[in-house]
């Protein structure tokens, strides 16, 4: 094996590549549309003779922190990448870098907004530019819409960018408290 940089060591790589196989058998299950149905009526049934028989078939042992930590990872993994594939959503971003007098007038803005009630609830996230093939613009504060997100655009302090987010649909998935569903019979 060609030595890689920075130095990885080989236990993990193993440990990476074994983890690789059993999901590329998950996928590989889950693109079957009969075996795909089972797997989802199990999960909203909640039934464990269903959701340990798609487990058996893909040989769980294989799976480096074992067969309960694969059980209960399954549906996670249905939800994030296969019920809700990214999409790109515009947002607006505080311009950077800002200069000192900018950021007080972010600060004072954001200070009206506060004192007449308006939503100041700005969070931080990764943000891109460009439709196709995005690019990176880094971890950016994205301000909500509304009248604080008006002003501050006004001002010339915010600029436009994209969003990759997942719609994780608000469903009562057995993940955590469900390991009834992994436990052995």
């Amino acid at each position: 094996m060609k030595k890689l940089e920075p130095e990885m060591p080989e236990a993990f790589i193993e440990d990476f590549t074994a983890r690789a196989a059993v999901l590329a058998d998950v996928y590989r299950a889950l693109s079957k549309p009969e075996i795909a149905t089972q797997v989802l009526a199990g999960l909203v049934k909640r039934d464990p003779v269903s959701h340990g028989a798609f487990l058996d078939t893909l040989d769980p042992d294989r799976w480096p922190l074992g067969r309960l930590d694969l059980c209960m990872r399954i549906p996670d993994y249905i939800r994030r990448e296969i019920a809700s594939p990214p999409r790109d959503v515009d947002v607006w971003v505080l311009r950077s870098p800002l200069k000192p007098d900018e950021e007080w007038r972010v600060f004072l803005i954001g200070w009206r907004n506060r004192r007449r009630g308006n939503d100041t609830s700005s969070r931080s996230g990764p943000v891109f530019r460009g439709r196709n093939g995005l690019l990176p613009m880094g971890i950016r504060t994205i301000i909500p819409d509304g009248p604080y997100q008006d002003e501050l655009k006004a001002a010339g302090l915010l600029e436009p960018a994209f969003e990759r987010v997942r719609d994780v649909f608000e469903v009562d998935w057995p993940t955590g408290g469900y390991v009834t569903l992994c436990l052995p019979k």
